[in-house]
C-alpha cells in the first residue's frame, strides 16, 4: 500500500473486487493517514504486516491502526523482525527472524 492515503483506499474499494485479501502490507507505516476501518473490513486480511522502525519518533504503529487491524495477524519489523512469506500449492508458509 506504499503510502496510499484513506482517498486511494476508497478509490482501491470502488474499482476493484478486494475482498477476503490473504496479505495486507499496511500502509504508510501503521500510520493512522491509512488503513481506515471501511478499508479494512471491506478487504478483510488475514495476515497483515507492519514495516515500521523500533522506538521510531512517529510512534508508529498508530494504536487506532492496531485496533482496526485487530482481526487480522499482525506482523511488525519492529518486534518479529524480517518477514517472509511462501506460497507452494496453495498453501502459505510464514518465516520470521528476529531482531
Amino acid at each position: 500500500m506504499g503510502d496510499a492515503s484513506v482517498k486511494v483506499e476508497r478509490d482501491l474499494i470502488e474499482k476493484y473486487n478486494l475482498d477476503n485479501i490473504d496479505i495486507l502490507k499496511v500502509g504508510h507505516h501503521g500510520s493512522n493517514s491509512s488503513s481506515s476501518k471501511e478499508f479494512i473490513d471491506m478487504i478483510n486480511p488475514k495476515y497483515s504486516i507492519i514495516s515500521v522502525g523500533e522506538n521510531n519518533i512517529y510512534n508508529h504503529p498508530n494504536n487506532e491502526v492496531l485496533e482496526i487491524l485487530e482481526d487480522s495477524k499482525i506482523y511488525r519489523t519492529d518486534h518479529n523482525g524480517s518477514i517472509m512469506f511462501e506460497t507452494r500449492k496453495n498453501k502459505l508458509k510464514i518465516e520470521i527472524c528476529s531482531p
